[in-house]
């Protein structure tokens, strides 16, 4: 599987550059070149966008390996077949998600803020900014840290181990937690071990599944 490591990896070898000369063309070390290329750490947003510019590339391609030709929303015309328009997604606050009782309804999005760099053909793609500190660990691949953003595909059912969003039933908040699955029983879990577990009676409060995520805190 293709990854934005993978990615760094391939720019590097087609520009003919060493992980000494990456580095010091980021001002970092070689160390920090070669914890991202292991994946042992995220570069955050603004990284990305830098690593984009010295290796000639763009930050969509770079994290999930949207083309350059994909990052312009396609127009159709009289002698053009269109297969698909590509969208910019939306960030849209916690409350505005928390009213999308169906989980289907197309946002509303003409004055939001947008991701910067990053297109799909997902109409119903929106992002969130994380909040708190529940989904933080030390720990694990993944951890999620405040100002993160995550973006969110409400039509994808949820399996094990997914991180989704999801309406919590008796305070009816939206929440950010690991959906897990444990002999039969149905959790809310959050990475951060501070935090309790949420049982939950079926997965009809899960409002969407977190297909992408954005790192925009520094190591």
């Amino acid at each position: 599987m293709s990854t934005w490591a993978n990615r760094i990896r391939l720019r590097i070898k087609e520009l003919g550059l060493t992980q000494e000369e990456l580095a010091a063309k980021l001002g970092i070390t070689r160390g920090a070149v070669t914890h991202y290329l292991a994946c042992r750490r995220v570069p955050p947003l603004a990284q990305f966008h830098k690593i984009a510019t010295v290796l000639k590339t763009t930050p969509a391609w770079l994290q999930f390996g949207v083309s350059p030709s994909d990052t312009k929303a396609a127009t159709p015309s009289n002698n053009t077949k269109v297969d698909k328009v590509y969208n910019r997604v939306p960030i849209i606050s916690w409350e505005q998600a928390a009213k999308n009782h169906d989980g289907r309804t197309i946002i509303e999005a003409k004055n939001s803020e947008h991701l910067p760099h990053f297109y799909t053909d997902q109409a119903h793609w929106y992002a969130l900014r994380v909040k708190g500190d529940a989904m933080t660990t030390s720990s694990g691949d993944k951890s999620f840290h405040d100002g993160d953003i995550i973006i969110i595909d409400v039509e994808r059912k949820p399996k094990h181990g997914d991180f989704v969003i999801a309406i919590l039933p008796q305070t009816k908040e939206l929440t950010f937690k690991q959906y897990v699955l444990d002999g039969g029983t149905q959790f809310l879990k959050p990475l951060n071990q501070q935090y309790p577990m949420i049982k939950i009676q079926d997965s009809n409060c899960i409002r969407g599944v977190i297909t992408h995520n954005i790192t925009c805190h520094s190591k």
